[in-house]
C-alpha cells in the first residue's frame, strides 16, 4: 500500500530548487524539485549509474544527470536521452498548508549514493509497454549487433508500437552489456560479471525479442533481403539495421603479435582472458595511449610495474590537446604508471610462445608478462564489403536519417553520418552514449517517422576516480583555452575551429557541461571572444 508521506515545508524547496529530503523517522529519500510553481517529485538517484541527481540540472523542461547526461522529463520522469535504459520513478505529490506531501511506494527503486556506482541490470522506471499490447503485425525487423545501439534500438522499436518479429542477431554470445565498463570497474576487480548485462533474460523474454547470440553474419541479400549467417539459416527481414560495433586492431604485420597474453580488449571475453592473465603478470606494457589503453592502465596498475608505449607525445593529445593530455598523464604518472612517449614497437618477445617483452625501435627492451593492446579499432564491417560500398575507414555512409539503401540503416562505430553540429559533415564517432542514440533514431526511422539525427556528441572517460565529460567534436581545433584551474582538475577546455568552439571536455565541472551541452546541441555556442572564467553557462543555456 502506498502512502502518503509528510515530507517538507513548501518554503524549503524555492523555485527552480533540485535538492533530495529524507523521509521522517529514516524513511526513503525524495527528490523534489519546483518548476514554474509546480512540484515534482522523483526516486533520488539516475537509474543509470546512481549519480545524486540533486546534483543535475533541469534544463528546458528536462532533469539532466551530472555525470553521463541521461534526461529524464521533468512532468513524469519519463526517459529522453541515455544511457540510463528506464523511466526515473515518479512519485504523486501535492502541497498542503504549507506542506509538501509526496505518495512513495514501500519499497522504492533502490538506489546508490556511491560515485560511478555500478547499477543493476534492471533498475527504475517502467519497461516498455509488452510486445502484444496491439495487435501483432507480420513484418520482420531485424537488428544485427548486440551493443549499444542494437540494445537501445530493439527497446526502441517496442516503445514506438513494433508488435511484429523482431531479431537482435550478436557475434557476442552474451546478451547486450555494458562495455562501458570492461576497461574501468571490471578490469579493476570492482565490477562483477552479474553486474553487465543491460537487461536481463526476461526483459527480451517479455518484450518478445527474439535474441541469437553467438552468431556471425557473413553476407548480405539486398535483393532478397536476407542476412546470412555462419551455420545457420539465412534471416529475412523487411526493416534491417546494422549495428556491428567495432573490431580492436591486433597489429597482425608485428613480429610476436601472436604471442599468449598479447591481448586486446574490446569484449567481455577479452576482459575475461586479460583479468586472467593479470593475476600472474608483474610486468604490463600497454601499447597505444587511445582512452581503452589508459583506462586499462589505470585499472590494472595497482600491484603491477606498468608502461605505456604512445606515438603521441601525450596521451590523447590528437583528441583532447597537448595540456589536457600532460595533465592525464602526471595523473598516470604520480600513480607509478611510466611512459615511453612518441615511441614505436617494432616486436614482441617471447619465452616459450608466451610474451616477455617489447621492443622498441630504438632498441629499448620492455619486460612484460602481458601485453594489452590499445592500438584502436576498426568497423566490423568486413563481410560487407560485397553488398554495399565501405568508406575508406570501413564504415557505412548514411543520410541524416540514417538509413544507408532501401529497408538498411546503420548505427553506431560504423555509421559515418552528416554531423550536424559540423554542417553536415560525413563524420564517424565511437561514443557509447551515442551509439544509443543512433539506435533509437535508427528504429524511430525503420518505423516511417523521418527524424533526422542532429544531436550534438557526448562522452566521458574515468581514471583513478576522475570524470572527464566531452560534449561536442572537434577534428582539428585550431586552439585550445583553458578556464579554471587545469593542475587541480576543475577546468573547462574549450576546442575552437574557424573561429567556433565546437567541442569542450570539463573535469570538476559538471554543472557547466550540462549547459555547454545544451548549447552544443542547439548551435547556440556563443563566440570565443565572448568567453571567459567568469561566464555564466547557465544563463547562456536559459
Amino acid at each position: 500500500m502506498i502512502s502518503e508521506i509528510d515530507l517538507v515545508d513548501s518554503a524549503s524547496l524555492p523555485e527552480g530548487g533540485l535538492q533530495t529530503f529524507a523521509a521522517p523517522n529514516d524513511g526513503p529519500k525524495v527528490l523534489l524539485t519546483r518548476q514554474q510553481g509546480q512540484v515534482h517529485a522523483f526516486a533520488p538517484n539516475c537509474p543509470h549509474y546512481g549519480a545524486p541527481l540533486e546534483k543535475g540540472k533541469v534544463v528546458a523542461g528536462r532533469l539532466v544527470c551530472p555525470w553521463h547526461h541521461a534526461c529524464f522529463r521533468v512532468e513524469n520522469g519519463h526517459l529522453c536521452e541515455p544511457p540510463a535504459l528506464d523511466d526515473l520513478p515518479a512519485y504523486e505529490v501535492r502541497e498542503a498548508n504549507g506542506r509538501i506531501l509526496v505518495q512513495v511506494p514501500p519499497s522504492p527503486t533502490a538506489s546508490t549514493d556511491k560515485p560511478e556506482a555500478t547499477p543493476t541490470a534492471e533498475v527504475g522506471g517502467t519497461p516498455p509497454a509488452p510486445a502484444d499490447a496491439k495487435p501483432a503485425d507480420t513484418h520482420t525487423f531485424v537488428i544485427v549487433g548486440g551493443g549499444a545501439a542494437g540494445e537501445y534500438a530493439a527497446q526502441t522499436l517496442r516503445q514506438e508500437g513494433f508488435t511484429g518479429r523482431l531479431v537482435l542477431i550478436s557475434a557476442d554470445g552474451a546478451a547486450p552489456y555494458d562495455r562501458t565498463k570492461l576497461s574501468k570497474a571490471y578490469l579493476a576487480g570492482k565490477a562483477k560479471p552479474e553486474g553487465l548485462p543491460l537487461r536481463q533474460q526476461a526483459f527480451y523474454e517479455a518484450q518478445k525479442i527474439d535474441f541469437i547470440g553467438g552468431a556471425e553474419a557473413t553476407g548480405l541479400d539486398l535483393n532478397k533481403q536476407e542476412i546470412s549467417l555462419k551455420g545457420r539459416p539465412a534471416v529475412h527481414y523487411d526493416q534491417l539495421l546494422l549495428a556491428l560495433g567495432a573490431t580492436p586492431n591486433r597489429l597482425p604485420k608485428l613480429p610476436g603479435h601472436d604471442l599468449q597474453n598479447v591481448l586486446p580488449l574490446r569484449t567481455q571475453q577479452d576482459a575475461d582472458a586479460l583479468l586472467a592473465a593479470a593475476k600472474e603478470a608483474k610486468q604490463v606494457v600497454v601499447i597505444g595511449s587511445s582512452f581503452i589503453g589508459m583506462e586499462a592502465a589505470s585499472s590494472l596498475v595497482e600491484g603491477r610495474a606498468v608502461t605505456v608505449v604512445a606515438q603521441e607525445k601525450v596521451p590523447f593529445e590528437k583528441v583532447l590537446g597537448p595540456e589536457v593530455g600532460a595533465m592525464f598523464q602526471k595523473l598516470h604518472e604520480e600513480k607509478g604508471v611510466k611512459f615511453e612517449a612518441e615511441a614505436e614497437v617494432a616486436e614482441l618477445l617471447g619465452d616459450d610462445g608466451k610474451a616477455s617483452g617489447v621492443k622498441l625501435k630504438s632498441g629499448q627492451i620492455l619486460p612484460a608478462d602481458l601485453v594489452v593492446l590499445g592500438v584502436g579499432v576498426r568497423p566490423a564491417t568486413d563481410w560487407l564489403q560485397d553488398a554495399l560500398p565501405l568508406e575508406k575507414d570501413g564504415g557505412l555512409k548514411t543520410d541524416q536519417y540514417l538509413q544507408v539503401a532501401k529497408n538498411v540503416y546503420a548505427a553506431g562505430d560504423i555509421a559515418t553520418f552528416p554531423l550536424a553540429l559540423a554542417g553536415g559533415q560525413a563524420t564517424r564517432i565511437e561514443h557509447w552514449r551515442l551509439a544509443q542514440q543512433h539506435g533509437r533514431t535508427a528504429a524511430r526511422n525503420m518505423l516511417g517517422k523521418q527524424e533526422a539525427y542532429t544531436a550534438a556528441p557526448f562522452f566521458w572517460t574515468q581514471q583513478y576516480g576522475k570524470s572527464l565529460r566531452y560534449a561536442g567534436h572537434a577534428t582539428k581545433p585550431d586552439e585550445t583555452r583553458i578556464l579554471g584551474d587545469l593542475a587541480k582538475q576543475e577546468f573547462l577546455a574549450l576546442y575552437i575551429e574557424q573561429g567556433r568552439i565546437t567541442a569542450v571536455a570539463g573535469m570538476g565541472r559538471d554543472a557547466d557541461m550540462i549547459y555547454i551541452a545544451e548549447l552544443l546541441n542547439n548551435n547556440q555556442m556563443p563566440a570565443p571572444a565572448e568567453v571567459s572564467d567568469a561566464t555564466s553557462w547557465a544563463e547562456l543555456a536559459g
